[in-house]
């Protein structure tokens, strides 16, 4: 497993606006996110897994890898996810009552690169090891 455990400081996005108008979040909270540069901070605790989100907004997915679980996105959206790790590649499937986002966190050296598909969508999402 690559060395990912660390935070992580929001550079810039593309195409996030698209995608969370794709998975139905209000015009207030996607013009709030737009200004918003959250930091990002990942870590391991056994088998237990932890991203959180700080910023504007607060978040802590908390997961072991291969298991199905309900969560809250980021947005409210009630979700089951199911995360694996190839390497340094972080696979997250996120299905929620409308359909189903593949959120893919690579790792490289002190960059990463969080790409979020939904059907034929694509927004990114680069960070920098703080």
């Amino acid at each position: 497993m690559a060395n990912w455990s660390g935070k992580y400081k929001h550079i810039k996005s593309e195409n996030l606006d698209d995608y969370m108008k794709e998975i139905g979040v209000d015009i207030a909270t996607r013009t709030a996110a737009k200004a918003w540069s959250p930091d990002v901070e990942y870590k391991v605790e056994g088998d237990t897994y932890h991203i959180i989100t700080s910023g504007l907004k607060s978040h802590h997915a908390s997961f072991k890898l291969g298991v199905e679980q309900e969560e809250k996105a980021m947005d409210g959206r009630a979700v089951k996810s199911t995360y694996t790790l190839d390497g340094n590649t972080l696979t997250q499937i996120e299905k929620d009552g409308k359909g189903e986002s593949k959120i893919v966190r690579v790792f490289n050296g002190d960059d990463l690169t969080v790409t979020i598909t939904r059907g034929n969508l694509v927004a990114t999402r680069q960070y920098k090891k703080a």
